[in-house]
This record gives C-alpha cells, sequence and structure tokens, in this order.
C-alpha cells in the first residue's frame, strides 16, 4: 500500500500516544492501515460539541459506529475490521478499528469514497469529482447515473430559543443539531444547485419530455428528497 501523508490534524488538542493505547499484533496492523489517512485521536466522547444535557438531533450520521468502507485517492477501498462514523458538524469522517478504543480522523484530501449502513446504505462522494473549484467537504449521492441526484448537508448547533413560545408550551426547551440540506444535480460535467420547486428542475433539466411528464403526472405531489429520488431514477 503506497503511504499516505498524514495531515495537520484540526482537533489538536486530542492527540494521544498511539503506542500506549495499542495492543496486539493484529490491532496494530489494522490501526496501521487506518492512521495513514489521517490523525489519531482519543476519546470518543471529545469529539462531541455539546453539553451533556439532552440535544435534539445528532452530531453524527449515524448515530452510532457502523460497518462501511472508505476508498482513498490512491483507489485503495478499506472495509473490514473497521467501522465509521461521519461528523456532519465539521464534515469529517471517523474512522475505529473493530473491538477497540482507537480512532481516526481522516485528512478530507485522501478521500473518495465512503459508506456506512445506518436506516439505509449510505453514499458520499468528495465534493471537487463533481466540482473542481468545491470544497473538501462531501456530498451524498442519492442516486448515480447520467443524471446523478447529490444532497450537502451541513449540521449546525443551535442553542434553544427561550422566546420560543411555541416550544416553550410543549416543554422542550432542548437545544438542536439541524440539518440544513441542499440539492443538487450534476448532468454533462456540470453540476448545479436546485430547489424544491417546479420551476428550479425545468431550468436545472431544460427541454426534457420525460422530465416534463414526471411533473405533469405528479402535479399536485410535494417535491421533497423522495420525489427526486424518483424523478431521476426515472429519468436515468
Amino acid at each position: 500500500m503506497k503511504k499516505v501523508f498524514l495531515a495537520a490534524c484540526i482537533l489538536t488538542s486530542y492527540n494521544f500516544a498511539i503506542s500506549q493505547a495499542t495492543t496486539g499484533s493484529s490491532i496494530q496492523k489494522d490501526f496501521g492501515m487506518i492512521s495513514n489517512l489521517g490523525k489519531a485521536q482519543s476519546g470518543f466522547e471529545s469529539f462531541q460539541t455539546y453539553s451533556s444535557k439532552a440535544v435534539n438531533g445528532s452530531q453524527f450520521l449515524p448515530d452510532t459506529w457502523s460497518e462501511g468502507s472508505v476508498t482513498t485517492s490512491n483507489n485503495i477501498t478499506i472495509s473490514s475490521n473497521y467501522l465509521f462514523l461521519y461528523d456532519k458538524v465539521n464534515q469529517n469522517l471517523y474512522i475505529k478499528v473493530k473491538d477497540s478504543n482507537l480512532v481516526v480522523v481522516t485528512d478530507k484530501q485522501q478521500v473518495s469514497y465512503f459508506t456506512f449502513k445506518g436506516d439505509k446504505n449510505y453514499l458520499f462522494a468528495k465534493a471537487s469529482i463533481y466540482d473542481s473549484s468545491a470544497s473538501s467537504n462531501f456530498l451524498q449521492v442519492l442516486v448515480a447515473g447520467n443524471y446523478t441526484l447529490l444532497k450537502s448537508i451541513i449540521t449546525t448547533y443551535e442553542k434553544a430559543d427561550p422566546n420560543d413560545l411555541e416550544r416553550a408550551r410543549s416543554g422542550d426547551h432542548s437545544d438542536a443539531f439541524v440539518d440544513h440540506e441542499v440539492y443538487y444535480i450534476y448532468y454533462n460535467h456540470k453540476l448545479q444547485k436546485i430547489k424544491l420547486n417546479e420551476n428550479s428542475l425545468r431550468k436545472a433539466i431544460p427541454n426534457n419530455t420525460k422530465l416534463n411528464d414526471y411533473l405533469n403526472l405528479h402535479e399536485e405531489s410535494e417535491i421533497n428528497e423522495a420525489f427526486l429520488i424518483n424523478l431521476i431514477t426515472g429519468l436515468n
């Protein structure tokens, strides 16, 4: 395996001595594989950016460690013996050796794709694959094909608003992680941001008979993520 240079870690306050945490030759070998992708971290709880009180939503996707895979920029895929967790706030992918407390936060520049299993199967890709000027963040691939449907998920931590009377009446005084989702269509080497309305879709995919027929057939339907997935799947 080609050596991938370690990236400087944003979360520098969580550095730890790998040799002190590693036990057993098998774990050492597994950790050696993923440590080439980023920086070692300790204390999963320290990644959380909120207090211990009740918080609505989640910083992570899925909510707990999950099986999956990561494909590097060198086209090397790692999956066996590892668990994965995606930090939606910081746009970081964490990899953990199974049956250990060894965790690596990956260098985004070294990751092309990653997958994991939650309530469904997820696939994320580096945004620059679809737009060379894009940031180093990741996009969720909802539909892949001639037309590719993508989603950006940026999550923010928002303090409870004491002036929100509706929530106060319901007894909900919790802070929350709020997902901000943006959809894109990638077609003919062009990435286009779309809104959840008919005009935006017609502008992104002009003069398309199948699109027009679908919109006319479902003119009473709400345009949401499920609608987009069915539409783009049909166009492909």
